[in-house]
Protein backbone atom coordinates (compact mmCIF):
# COMPACT_ATOMS: atom_id res chain seq x y z
CA UNK A 1 0.00 0.00 0.00
CA UNK A 2 1.16 3.39 -0.95
CA UNK A 3 0.12 6.56 1.17
CA UNK A 4 -1.70 8.95 -1.18
CA UNK A 5 -2.51 11.75 0.67
CA UNK A 6 -1.78 12.68 4.43
CA UNK A 7 -4.64 15.25 5.80
CA UNK A 8 -3.63 17.38 9.05
CA UNK A 9 -6.47 19.76 9.27
CA UNK A 10 -4.19 21.95 11.19
CA UNK A 11 -1.09 22.16 9.46
CA UNK A 12 -3.81 22.69 6.25
CA UNK A 13 -5.38 25.26 7.45
CA UNK A 14 -4.49 25.96 10.60
CA UNK A 15 -5.69 25.86 14.28
CA UNK A 16 -7.42 29.60 14.08
CA UNK A 17 -8.86 29.58 10.75
CA UNK A 18 -11.15 26.56 11.59
CA UNK A 19 -11.76 27.96 15.15
CA UNK A 20 -12.85 31.47 13.41
CA UNK A 21 -14.77 29.02 10.73
CA UNK A 22 -16.36 27.10 13.34
CA UNK A 23 -17.52 30.40 15.09
CA UNK A 24 -19.27 32.02 12.33
CA UNK A 25 -20.78 28.58 11.47
CA UNK A 26 -22.00 28.51 15.26
CA UNK A 27 -23.89 31.80 14.66
CA UNK A 28 -24.86 31.54 11.08
CA UNK A 29 -26.53 27.97 12.48
CA UNK A 30 -28.49 30.08 15.13
CA UNK A 31 -30.03 32.72 13.39
CA UNK A 32 -30.54 30.17 10.39
CA UNK A 33 -31.95 28.04 12.46
CA UNK A 34 -34.28 29.76 15.22
CA UNK A 35 -35.40 32.48 12.87
CA UNK A 36 -37.45 29.88 11.06
CA UNK A 37 -38.52 27.55 14.44
CA UNK A 38 -39.40 30.55 16.57
CA UNK A 39 -42.01 31.88 13.58
CA UNK A 40 -43.47 28.31 13.36
CA UNK A 41 -43.86 28.40 17.01
CA UNK A 42 -44.46 32.22 17.41
CA UNK A 43 -47.40 31.25 19.35
CA UNK A 44 -45.73 29.31 22.60
CA UNK A 45 -43.87 31.50 24.86
CA UNK A 46 -40.31 30.63 25.55
CA UNK A 47 -39.45 29.61 28.84
CA UNK A 48 -36.71 29.61 31.07
CA UNK A 49 -36.60 26.78 33.67
CA UNK A 50 -34.65 24.31 31.99
CA UNK A 51 -31.23 26.34 32.35
CA UNK A 52 -29.44 23.88 34.38
CA UNK A 53 -30.32 21.07 32.16
CA UNK A 54 -29.16 23.37 29.11
CA UNK A 55 -25.64 24.18 30.93
CA UNK A 56 -25.08 20.88 31.57
CA UNK A 57 -25.95 19.70 27.95
CA UNK A 58 -23.50 22.31 26.64
CA UNK A 59 -20.65 21.00 29.12
CA UNK A 60 -21.37 17.19 28.20
CA UNK A 61 -21.89 18.07 23.99
CA UNK A 62 -18.28 17.89 23.02
CA UNK A 63 -17.70 14.13 24.95
CA UNK A 64 -20.76 13.02 23.52
CA UNK A 65 -19.59 13.96 19.76
CA UNK A 66 -16.87 12.03 20.62
CA UNK A 67 -18.46 9.00 21.68
CA UNK A 68 -20.64 9.21 18.53
CA UNK A 69 -17.87 8.62 16.34
CA UNK A 70 -17.40 5.59 18.02
CA UNK A 71 -21.01 3.41 17.90
CA UNK A 72 -20.61 2.64 14.08
CA UNK A 73 -17.27 1.28 14.67
CA UNK A 74 -18.55 -0.47 18.14
CA UNK A 75 -21.84 -2.28 16.10
CA UNK A 76 -19.52 -3.02 13.19
CA UNK A 77 -17.23 -5.07 15.68
CA UNK A 78 -14.12 -3.08 15.05
CA UNK A 79 -11.72 -2.63 18.00
CA UNK A 80 -11.59 1.19 19.34
CA UNK A 81 -9.51 2.71 21.55
CA UNK A 82 -11.30 4.79 24.16
CA UNK A 83 -9.05 7.47 26.36
CA UNK A 84 -11.04 9.41 28.97
CA UNK A 85 -8.63 12.75 30.56
CA UNK A 86 -9.35 15.22 32.61
CA UNK A 87 -8.59 18.60 31.83
CA UNK A 88 -8.18 21.59 34.14
CA UNK A 89 -11.75 22.45 34.70
CA UNK A 90 -12.40 18.77 35.55
CA UNK A 91 -14.54 18.36 32.27
CA UNK A 92 -13.43 14.86 30.57
CA UNK A 93 -11.47 14.70 27.30
CA UNK A 94 -12.06 11.76 25.49
CA UNK A 95 -10.27 10.36 22.68
CA UNK A 96 -11.34 7.46 20.72
CA UNK A 97 -8.94 5.68 17.71
CA UNK A 98 -10.02 2.66 15.33
CA UNK A 99 -6.83 -0.14 15.92
CA UNK A 100 -7.54 -1.20 12.66
CA UNK A 101 -7.41 0.40 8.79
CA UNK A 102 -11.03 2.04 8.18
CA UNK A 103 -12.53 1.71 4.15
CA UNK A 104 -13.90 4.88 2.98
CA UNK A 105 -17.47 4.74 2.90
CA UNK A 106 -17.05 3.55 6.86
CA UNK A 107 -14.67 6.60 8.03
CA UNK A 108 -17.34 8.77 6.14
CA UNK A 109 -20.40 7.31 8.13
CA UNK A 110 -17.74 7.28 11.61
CA UNK A 111 -17.80 11.66 10.69
CA UNK A 112 -21.37 12.03 9.90
CA UNK A 113 -22.63 10.02 12.86
CA UNK A 114 -22.37 13.07 15.43
CA UNK A 115 -24.05 15.36 13.35
CA UNK A 116 -26.66 13.19 12.45
CA UNK A 117 -27.50 11.73 15.81
CA UNK A 118 -27.44 15.04 17.70
CA UNK A 119 -28.89 17.19 15.30
CA UNK A 120 -31.83 14.72 14.62
CA UNK A 121 -32.13 14.61 18.41
CA UNK A 122 -32.46 18.26 18.71
CA UNK A 123 -34.89 18.95 16.05
CA UNK A 124 -37.20 16.06 17.34
CA UNK A 125 -36.77 17.97 20.82
CA UNK A 126 -37.68 21.00 19.48
CA UNK A 127 -41.17 19.61 18.02
CA UNK A 128 -41.55 17.60 21.20
CA UNK A 129 -41.28 20.68 23.97
CA UNK A 130 -41.35 23.85 21.30
CA UNK A 131 -41.26 26.21 24.59
CA UNK A 132 -37.37 25.74 24.91
CA UNK A 133 -36.68 26.06 20.99
CA UNK A 134 -34.17 29.08 22.23
CA UNK A 135 -32.46 25.72 24.11
CA UNK A 136 -32.50 23.34 21.57
CA UNK A 137 -31.54 25.59 18.66
CA UNK A 138 -28.23 27.08 20.78
CA UNK A 139 -27.31 23.22 21.56
CA UNK A 140 -27.45 22.72 17.55
CA UNK A 141 -25.00 25.38 16.44
CA UNK A 142 -22.46 24.71 19.07
CA UNK A 143 -22.55 20.66 17.84
CA UNK A 144 -22.01 22.35 14.32
CA UNK A 145 -19.94 24.24 15.33
CA UNK A 146 -17.77 21.63 17.08
CA UNK A 147 -18.82 19.07 13.43
CA UNK A 148 -16.42 21.93 11.25
CA UNK A 149 -13.70 19.86 11.13
CA UNK A 150 -15.10 16.44 10.42
CA UNK A 151 -16.77 18.14 7.04
CA UNK A 152 -13.82 19.61 6.41
CA UNK A 153 -12.59 15.93 6.92
CA UNK A 154 -15.19 14.61 4.83
CA UNK A 155 -14.78 17.06 1.72
CA UNK A 156 -10.95 16.09 1.90
CA UNK A 157 -12.12 12.39 1.99
CA UNK A 158 -14.97 12.86 -1.18
CA UNK A 159 -11.52 13.35 -3.51
CA UNK A 160 -10.14 10.47 -2.19
CA UNK A 161 -10.20 7.27 -4.41
CA UNK A 162 -13.13 5.01 -4.02
CA UNK A 163 -11.15 1.82 -2.73
CA UNK A 164 -8.98 3.67 -0.62
CA UNK A 165 -8.37 2.63 3.05
CA UNK A 166 -7.44 5.53 6.11
CA UNK A 167 -5.30 4.92 8.81
CA UNK A 168 -5.70 7.75 11.52
CA UNK A 169 -2.61 8.62 12.51
CA UNK A 170 -1.31 11.10 15.34
CA UNK A 171 -2.02 14.73 14.15
CA UNK A 172 -4.37 13.32 11.00
CA UNK A 173 -5.11 10.86 8.59
CA UNK A 174 -3.16 8.63 5.44
CA UNK A 175 -5.08 7.45 2.92
CA UNK A 176 -3.81 4.67 1.55
CA UNK A 177 -4.60 2.78 -1.62
CA UNK A 178 -3.46 -0.80 -3.43
CA UNK A 179 -0.59 -0.71 -5.93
Amino acid sequence: MTCWKTINLSREYGFHRIVIVSFLTMLMTFILLYLPLNLVYSNIPLTEDGLVLFVLTLLVIFPIHKLLHSFPLIILRKQVKITIERTIFMLPVISVRPKCLLSKPLIMLVLITPFVSVTGFMLYGCALFPQYIHYFTIIIAVHLGICVSDFILLKQLFKAPRACIVEEIDNGYDVLINN
